[in-house]
């Protein structure tokens, strides 16, 4: 992604911090900018693409943040690598974020999908849930959309389009037809300020 300023932000797959990978920048004329300790980046940067938001003089970051359990700290030996983060670094549980970053990748807020339930739509429009994820659930999203207020649209693996203020806070949550592990989608916001997205392979149109 190209910020405003010129910098590029870049997302890499890492495999020993359970997969999160790390965001990286670098400059307008190609100097890497290592903004955080101890690795340089921010701590996710697997399978996204951030989003640049205009902000007064400057602009911040957007991008999905998750924390995956069950997936090891660096191998797929369990012996050797436990797959429970949970049990094994209790300061870095499982957890799934939406994030708001300074330009040099400094946490602004967090919005954390704390939903619990997986749902279904059936073929009488009733929804059916149960509650089977402890933990929350993934953001299954490579790009949010962001309105001209500040306003982050992004998928869930709950089923639910979240709709999050500049500020980080919920304004709002639809249900489209079902909690699965899916893709990692991009969305849109079309000409009239419909949110075009995707969940269970079909194309969904929300607003008004």
């Amino acid at each position: 992604m190209v910020a405003p300023d010129g910098s590029i932000y870049y997302g890499a797959y890492t495999r020993y911090n359970y997969a999160q990978g790390h965001m990286m920048r670098w400059s307008l004329t190609g100097q890497y900018l290592d903004t955080a300790a101890p690795y340089g980046g921010f701590q996710f940067g697997w399978d996204t693409t951030p989003a640049a938001v205009p902000s007064g003089t400057s602009f911040v970051v957007i991008t999905k943040e998750n924390h995956y359990g069950d997936v090891g700290s660096y191998c797929n030996d369990a012996t050797i690598c436990p797959p429970d983060r949970n049990a094994n670094n209790p300061g870095y549980p499982e957890q799934y974020f939406m994030t708001s970053l300074t330009p040099d990748l400094q946490v602004n807020w967090r919005f954390q999908n704390t939903n619990t339930q997986s749902c279904t739509r059936n073929k009488d429009g009733s929804i059916t849930c149960v509650s089977d994820h402890p933990s929350g659930f993934e953001w299954c999203v490579n790009a949010p959309a962001v309105d001209v207020n500040g306003t982050v649209f992004s998928n869930s693996e709950d089923g639910n389009l979240y709709e999050i203020n500049s500020s980080g806070v919920l304004v709002n949550a639809v249900f489209t037809n079902l909690a699965i592990g899916a893709a990692y989608t991009p969305l849109s916001i079309g000409p009239d300020g419909k949110i075009y997205t995707q969940n269970d392979g079909k194309l969904f149109v929300v607003g008004n």
